[in-house]
């Protein structure tokens, strides 16, 4: 039996589709016109438009209409999604980066889990240092089809988030993140130049285009990094790097 596809979810992928294309890069159609071109009540229009404000991808303005936000920013939690840059930049250290890995490889199964594909995806593992000092590492899954070419960008000096925005056009609409404190595992400790059991900060970044995972990362952070930042508070996320 076909699974039935109710008609305010046909609506919101249209808009969604039309604000991905940039056919919508403004004011996106009213209520009255999404539910006479679909054929359905304004109620029922009314609640695709809803469920799309809620992914922070529309604002309604009083009077005028619904209409495209034009920056896509996030704060996820008490802590932001911000440049790492900025981090160096307040400690007033050097930050360096040096590119362990950058290929196509089988995911391990927590990724493919992520992913929901058995697919090869590309993966890059970075280290990031303050005046030398081993203080992050990365491992980031990509999905080829969409970032292709990030192999052959400068990643030692290059933002992966201005890349994927800037030259390959994807709009990075949400992402979800934890944090954990855990023990250094004992392959990961010599590129911190520690033990293993050393404490660290775990994150675990997903970054979506829409409805799509464009990149998995994790970074292992040194424990005595100082979490220091200041913004205006926000109703609603308004904070993306």
């Amino acid at each position: 039996m076909k699974k039935s596809y109710p008609k305010y979810e046909k609506i919101k992928d249209y808009v969604l589709s039309g604000i991905k294309s940039r056919d919508f890069t403004d004011a996106v159609p009213s209520e009255n016109q999404l539910a006479e071109k679909f054929g359905v009540s304004r109620m029922t229009a009314r609640k695709a438009i809803n469920a799309i404000e809620r992914e922070g991808l529309v604002e309604r303005t009083p009077g005028k209409g619904t209409f495209v936000k034009k920056n896509h920013h996030y704060t996820t939690g008490f802590f932001r999604v911000r440049p790492f840059q900025k981090w160096a930049d307040d400690l007033n250290v050097a930050l360096t980066t040096e590119v362990l890995e950058g290929r196509v490889v089988e995911p391990p199964a927590h990724v493919s889990k992520q992913f929901k594909s058995k697919g090869e995806l590309i993966r890059i593992r970075r280290l990031w240092c303050f005046d030398r000092k081993p203080v992050r590492y990365e491992i980031r899954y990509l999905r080829p089809d969409l970032c292709a070419g990030i192999l052959w960008e400068d990643l030692k000096h290059s933002s992966i988030h201005r890349i994927l925005i800037a030259k390959y056009k994807l709009a990075l609409t949400r992402i979800s993140q934890s944090m954990a404190a855990v023990a250094l595992q004992a392959d990961i400790a010599p590129l911190f130049k520690v033990d293993a059991g050393y404490p660290t900060f775990h994150f675990k970044r997903m970054i979506y285009s829409y409805e799509e995972l464009v990149t998995y990362v994790e970074y292992y952070m040194r424990g005595e990094m100082a979490f220091k930042d200041t913004f205006v508070p926000q109703f609603e996320p308004t904070d993306f790097v």
